[in-house]
This record gives C-alpha cells, structure tokens and sequence, in this order.
C-alpha cells in the first residue's frame, strides 16, 4: 500500500505524503496529524449527509477535541486501525469493521487509540457547512497558524468568528451550551473589531459546474 498516492488513488490508500491543494478533495491538517478526503456531497446540504474517509496519523494524532455537533448525527466506521472514542459517557476502542453512531448534542471524542495510521469512513448528517469550516480550520493549520494540538485556532478572538459563524455545526464540550454561546456572541464581536472575518476564501474549491 502507498503513502505517497496522488489524488485518484483509491480511498483505502493512506494519503500521508500527497500534495494537498486548496481546491483539492483532500485536505491536511499537519499539527494534528489528520488528512480528510471527501467522498460524497450533499446534493440538500439542509438533509442529505457528507461523507467522508479520514486517517490519524499514529504518532502526534490526537483527533478532534470534546466537542458536540447540535444538529447534526456523526456517523464513523473504522476501515482499519483501533479508534478510541468516547461518547454517551462510555469510553471504548473500536477495530476494523465496528461503526459508531454519535447522535446530535452527544458530547463526544474520537482518536487513533493503535500503532499504525487510523482509517476511518464517516459522515455527518445533515451535512450543512461542514465541508468550508473543515476547509478553512484545516487550511489555517496547514498554513501555519497557531492551533491546538487538535488543529483548531488557538487565538481566541480569530476562533469565536470562526464559531460564531458555525454554531449549528460544531461546539466545544468545555462549557455548557448556553454559556459557551454567549462567550462566543461576546468575544466574536471583539475579534471582528481588530479585523478577523469569518470568510477565507482562499481555502475554498473552485465551484464546480
């Protein structure tokens, strides 16, 4: 199996080593270890799900960090590897072949529990806006900015625009619901007013026709 595949390789490939373009299927986040390949659009983004195939690198992955998607019911199927996750209050490893079911408001995590590189195919339900904020999240990353060990923006003011704009999708699990809301509401304004945006064009595809 290769490491190195260009950008038709077959899914089941480990994409590490492929150059990643800004309008490319396959985004790197680096810092995090993580490298996503979009599988399949939503043709109704309001009902229909993304799908996608995600690998954790198996040193320095440390997966996405607590966090709830409120709208939206996360579907992920280990391909190969061993996935810890946890979620529903339980805490567990899951090998090739086994799929975890994350329904919307589920505080959850997920991280590369093995030795080898994690494979996993997943999707998100309805997909809404999750493919531009993973863009841009992982754009920021792999373009230098400074982000948590999971790969989020680690400046605080530039994050709160960032969530503010895409609350319906994902949250963080530090906090509860409301309170977190108003911190972002609040500290949002303040981002914008020494010039962050919440629009990044740059790390955004092409449109297709």
């Amino acid at each position: 199996m290769s490491d190195t595949p260009s950008a038709d390789t077959d899914a089941d490939d480990s994409p590490f080593g492929h150059t990643h373009f800004v309008d490319d299927d396959c985004l790197a986040s680096p810092p995090a270890g993580k490298v996503v390949r979009f599988r399949e659009r939503p043709d109704d983004p309001e009902t229909d799900p993304l799908r996608f195939d995600m690998w954790l690198a198996a040193e320095g992955s440390h997966g996405p960090m607590r966090h709830v998607h409120p709208e939206q019911v996360e579907r992920l199927s280990v391909q190969s590897g061993t996935m810890g996750i946890t979620h529903e209050g339980d805490r567990r490893q899951l090998t090739a072949g086994a799929t975890a079911v994350v329904p919307a408001g589920d505080v959850h995590r997920f991280w590369n529990a093995g030795d080898d590189v994690l494979h996993v195919r997943g999707s998100v339900t309805p997909g809404l806006r999750t493919e531009q904020f993973m863009r841009v999240t992982y754009g920021l990353a792999r373009d230098g900015a400074p982000v948590t060990p999971s790969g989020m923006p680690l400046n605080a003011l530039r994050l709160a625009v960032l969530l503010d704009e895409f609350d319906d999708m994902l949250l963080l699990a530090h906090l509860p619901m409301w309170l977190q809301l108003l911190g972002i509401r609040t500290t949002a304004v303040l981002g914008r007013a020494v010039g962050y945006d919440n629009r990044y064009p740059e790390y955004l595809p092409v449109r297709r026709e």
